[in-house]
């Protein structure tokens, strides 16, 4: 797996727990993900281009999901980033070194049959992973939009907010 979905997480988990109705600036999470501005409009691209968020331009714009958290699932999030090719390509090497046994096409195509049901599997386990039941499991309450991003919360601010998320206080 490329760090890119590990990033792209990050960058999904803070639109997703920005204020409502407030969208996060590029140059914020670039600065969080200490990645440069051009490496993340590569990376905000794709996952424009598969429709898990928009970009708004202008003073006020911002990134922000194009729906709901609980809609986008970890494979989304996957295939954005990685595209959902097999996870291996066989090169017609096994019956090249066994060129003198029969059963080397059957061993190439059992290796094959293998990883396609193993990619299958893991497929299926990412699915069935939203990202609003990561941030709920992680967090611990599914009142999550309470940050302001763009104004750089301290990391005291975050760990106060998320205690009177789980006591079921009333967020100002």
């Amino acid at each position: 797996m490329k760090m890119g979905v590990e990033q792209a997480a990050c960058i999904l988990a803070m639109i997703s727990t920005q204020e409502e109705h407030k969208l996060v600036s590029s140059d914020v999470i670039s600065a969080k993900l200490q990645v440069s501005p051009s490496y993340l409009k590569k990376m905000l691209r794709k996952l424009v281009v598969h429709q898990l968020i928009v970009s708004v331009p202008g003073n006020q714009g911002g990134i922000k999901l194009t729906r709901p958290p609980n809609e986008i699932t970890i494979y989304d999030v996957f295939v954005a980033i990685e595209e959902s090719g097999p996870f291996i390509e066989l090169n017609g090497l096994i019956p090249q070194a066994f060129p003198e046994s029969e059963v080397a096409p059957e061993g190439e195509k059992m290796l094959k049959d293998i990883f396609a049901e193993a990619q299958e599997n893991y497929f299926s386990t990412l699915k069935k992973v939203t990202v609003a039941d990561v941030l709920k499991q992680i967090i611990g309450t599914a009142q999550f939009r309470v940050v302001d991003w763009n104004q750089k919360p301290k990391r005291q601010e975050i760990q106060a907010l998320r205690r009177k998320m789980q006591l079921g206080d009333e967020i100002e």
